[in-house]
């Protein structure tokens, strides 16, 4: 399994996947943060499907976002579709890295129980990117058929992890059968 990392190299490249990368202007605020309504990914236009916020004990944890190629209010479509997709994760508090990691493979046991070698593998390498988180960092992650999950953290692209099962399990976590930030959350999510 081949998990691509930038290097000095790639710098042009990283410059290309800015313009590439290009959200519009107009957004839409949740809880202080802007979501834009679209994301352009290459020559796909994404538009925001729907927005979530995670609170414990009334306290504001994070905030997400989920950018589709066209309105989709059903979850398992959405992640049985091999289409461009983009999920962004807003830290309102600090988490540690070790509790977010407890969290991915909890809920790749119970979202994806029979995920392979390989996509669990893969969480590991995503595991090992993060760091702990403080208010106002993001997770962003964009799947792109044939190419893969680009991954950023805090502004800084990490990697491409490839394949489409790893989309599939990661977009999982927060939109199947059982997701650890709850119901309502994944519901917000979808938009209804």
């Amino acid at each position: 399994m081949a998990i691509q990392r930038p290097a000095a190299a790639l710098v042009p490249i990283l410059a290309t996947l800015a313009f590439l990368y290009a959200p519009p202007a107009s957004a839409r605020v949740v809880a202080g943060v802007e979501m834009p309504d679209s994301f352009r990914v290459g020559e796909q236009l994404l538009r925001l499907n729907g927005t979530a916020i995670y609170s414990k004990f009334g306290i504001r944890i994070l905030a997400a976002g989920l950018w589709l190629d066209q309105p989709e209010t059903d979850a398992a479509k959405i992640l049985n579709a091999d289409l461009p997709r983009r999920y962004v994760t807003h830290f309102f508090r600090r988490v540690s890295a070790k509790r977010v990691r407890t969290e991915w493979f909890k809920s790749l046991e119970q979202n994806t129980p029979d995920a392979g070698p390989e996509v669990k593998e893969q969480f590991g390498t995503l595991a090992g990117w993060i760091h702990d988180f403080n208010p106002g960092d993001e997770i962003t992650l964009v799947y792109l058929p044939g190419h893969g999950s680009d991954v950023e953290i805090g502004g800084v692209f990490r990697g491409t992890i490839p394949g489409k099962a790893f989309a599939e399990a990661y977009f999982a976590c927060a939109l199947g059968p059982k997701p650890r930030l709850g119901r309502p959350f994944r519901k917000h999510l979808l938009g209804l």
